[in-house]
């Protein structure tokens, strides 16, 4: 790398990645030799940070100007960025982009991993948004200097964005290159970075859940999982996202052709839902054939972890409600919009568990002096990591022996609620042969009109 990262950035986006999301990962970047890498940029700074900690390699990012003026400065520079100077930035003098080129032209020369977010905006709209042009320029003025760049479009899908231990796949595609369209720059540059610029667009594209946050992302999870359930699919991540791309694609065909079957397919979800919260059940749980020996083998060793986990997560409850609660408050006042938020909660909630910590450490060297107060620095953290997951662990157990009992006791009504399931992955189905058998006769109808075009 051409600018070593400093350590501690690289170890702070590695952290926020693994305690703020549960990733799913799909796809390698090239271990060597020079890259861009392309993502979409739905989430801020926790964006950057999820694309370093997964891509095995350093990544030198670009970040705006103003980034640099501020606290952030620091952690920029010890991580390598690069500042880019946008045109809607107040007080920015674009003119230094030509110092953003010639970094970039410099980083991959050298064989460095150089990650732009090609929308130029962070944003919530659930869409990849139009791309600017800096993407392109950068990738075929590096080839016209005779560096080959490997291309890399990421894909950054976000169930709960604002949601701390959410889910997020996170997809590194094939790497494509620009070498064909260099040849065809001397004579028509504009024209080949528009090119370019699409070409890296539907590379993204192909990555990503496109749909609504409001009105169908939760529609969409929510119809995959049913499917998969029924079907005894594997939550394959791959698998998983090209199930919902269809699906989100489906339901917007079936809204703009056939309203009146998107709601005879949403009606029942609706009902299957409601009864399944009624009842205390999720998918999975209906499922289950547990034996009684299997179910006192669970509850034995279960009782055992839980005298030990138990009281850890009592601990970290007590210990960390207030920081936990002021981050969520302070996060929802200080995030302008929602693409800001789960930044907000990040940043906030470092220096507020910080000055916890603080105040727990002058306590202790109060009470007990500098021993004391090394041991508490130590024993904060280590509670705060493993009580997060012990309660999150002891929380599954909890629902699953729940979810065990009601089945127990009524089995006919898991029966009757598999039956549901299954009438709606039925319909499901149908719908899905429907709009095949309606692409096809689209198809069909245009193809005179497309031979009647090229005759004349």
């Amino acid at each position: 790398m051409s600018t070593r990262a400093n350590w501690f950035p690289r170890f702070a986006a590695r952290v926020s990645a693994w305690l703020f999301y549960r990733v799913d990962l799909i796809g390698t970047v090239p271990s060597n030799g020079p890259v861009l890498l392309l993502p979409n940029h739905p989430n801020s700074l926790l964006d950057p940070a999820l694309v370093w900690a997964k891509a095995g390699r350093d990544v030198r990012f670009l970040a705006k100007s103003t980034l640099f003026d501020g606290p952030m400065r620091p952690v920029l520079v010890g991580a390598g960025a690069i500042p880019v100077y946008r045109r809607i930035d107040d007080g920015v003098d674009v003119s230094k982009n030509t110092e953003t080129f010639a970094a970039v032209s410099a980083a991959l020369a050298d064989g460095d991993a150089v990650c732009l977010f090609p929308e130029g905006i962070t944003h919530s709209t659930g869409r990849l948004e139009t791309l600017r042009t800096g993407a392109a320029r950068m990738a075929i003025g590096a080839e016209r200097t005779g560096t080959r760049v490997a291309l890399v479009p990421v894909g950054i899908n976000l169930e709960r964005k604002t949601a701390f231990r959410s889910r997020v796949t996170l997809v590194f595609g094939t790497p494509f290159s620009c070498a064909d369209l260099v040849g065809q720059a001397e004579s028509d540059f504009s024209g080949v970075v528009r090119a370019l610029t699409d070409r890296i667009a539907t590379n993204i594209r192909r990555l990503l859940i496109e749909t609504d946050p409001k009105r169908d992302a939760s529609t969409v999870e929510r119809i995959e999982q049913i499917y998969a359930s029924a079907r005894g699919l594997d939550d394959n991540p791959q698998q998983r996202l090209a199930r919902r791309q269809a699906i989100a694609i489906g339901i917007e065909r079936l809204r703009a052709a056939s309203p009146e079957r998107l709601e005879a397919v949403l009606l029942p979800v609706r009902q299957y839902d409601d009864r399944l919260k009624r009842f205390g059940l999720r998918d999975k749980h209906l499922d289950w054939q547990v034996t009684s020996a299997g179910a006192i083998r669970f509850a034995a060793r279960e009782l055992l972890i839980a005298i030990g986990l138990v009281p850890l997560c009592i601990a970290g409850l007590v210990v960390f409600f207030v920081p936990y609660w002021l981050t969520g408050m302070v996060a929802k006042r200080t995030a302008p919009e929602r693409a800001m938020l789960a930044t907000a909660q990040l940043i906030g909630g470092t220096l507020i568990y910080a000055l916890w910590l603080t105040l727990f450490v002058v306590a202790a060297w109060r009470l007990g002096g500098t021993d004391a107060a090394i041991a508490m620095g130590v024993a904060i953290p280590v509670l705060a990591v493993a009580s997060l997951f012990a309660i999150e662990r002891e929380s599954a157990v909890f629902d699953t022996v729940r979810a065990w009992s009601i089945n127990r006791s009524r089995s006919a009504t898991r029966e009757r609620l598999k039956r549901r399931r299954s009438e709606i992955v039925d319909v499901l189905e149908e719908v899905r042969q429907w709009l095949s058998s309606e692409s096809t006769a689209n198809a069909q109808h245009s193809s005179p009109n497309a031979a009647k075009v090229d005759r004349a």
